[in-house]
């Protein structure tokens, strides 16, 4: 059993959660400016292309930025 308190551990989720709402925050920032200033309107994308992007974007860093901190005894600490 792992004898962390359950008041880190919350505190440590609710970082975690931040952290991945500001980061998804800031990609749909780019992404719209890159819309809108550069493409002149949202691209139209398959769903093969669709998911490509969220995954290469937002699940794949998210997962290896929580392995590093993780990896490195938890920067937040």
């Amino acid at each position: 059993m792992n004898n962390i308190p359950i008041k880190n551990r919350l505190t440590e989720l609710l970082v975690d959660y931040l952290v991945i709402v500001v980061y998804l925050l800031l990609l749909l920032l780019a992404n719209l400016a890159i819309s809108f200033l550069i493409l002149d309107g949202i691209t139209a994308y398959t769903e093969l292309q669709a998911k490509l992007i969220a995954t290469l974007t937002s699940v794949i860093p998210i997962i290896l930025l929580f392995s590093y901190f993780d990896y490195y005894k938890r920067l937040f600490s």
